[in-house]
């Protein structure tokens, strides 16, 4: 009898660890402070050099990326830009459609000289800031944060 009551106190304990461990999982957050519920966005044509504009969007822990109009249909396939095509499930020259959006997944951030690493399942963003507080990722594509209100 006093073995089943340990044991029974054993498994609510390790019930109780893995609910209290995924709970954390899902409410950690893990973009950069100040990114939460924000989108960056690309720019104009010759600051962009991925095949679409995009926003990038942010919760708590995860990011969305969401197809514009425009974007550079000149320039040379970056492993960014492919990267971002295979994100779509998109083969070749075929650009996403404007509104279409894929979720990138959870995200992992680490900490860079003038920036952030931002990398999700799907693809890995190297940001380094700007100046004027803008970021450029690793193809040179400029991208800024969209005023609270705007974007998603």
């Amino acid at each position: 009898m006093k073995n089943k009551k340990l044991l029974a106190a054993f498994f609510v304990v390790l019930l109780l660890l893995a609910g209290g461990g995924a709970w954390f999982y899902h409410n950690q957050t893990t973009v950069p402070k100040g990114w939460v519920n924000q989108s960056l966005m690309t720019l104009e044509e010759s600051d962009n050099k991925l095949s679409n504009s995009f926003y990038l969007m942010f919760d708590k822990n995860t990011a969305y990326l969401a197809a514009r109009l425009g974007g550079n249909e000149e320039s040379k396939p970056s492993k960014l830009s492919k990267d971002i095509l295979n994100a779509f499930s998109v083969k070749g020259s075929d650009r996403p459609q404007a509104g279409q959006w894929v979720k990138l997944g959870r995200v992992k951030t680490e900490r860079v000289k003038d920036g952030y690493r931002i990398k999700t399942r799907k693809v890995t963003f190297d940001f380094k800031k700007t100046a004027d507080g803008a970021y450029r990722s690793q193809d040179g594509t400029y991208w800024q944060l969209v005023p609270k209100g705007g974007g998603k």
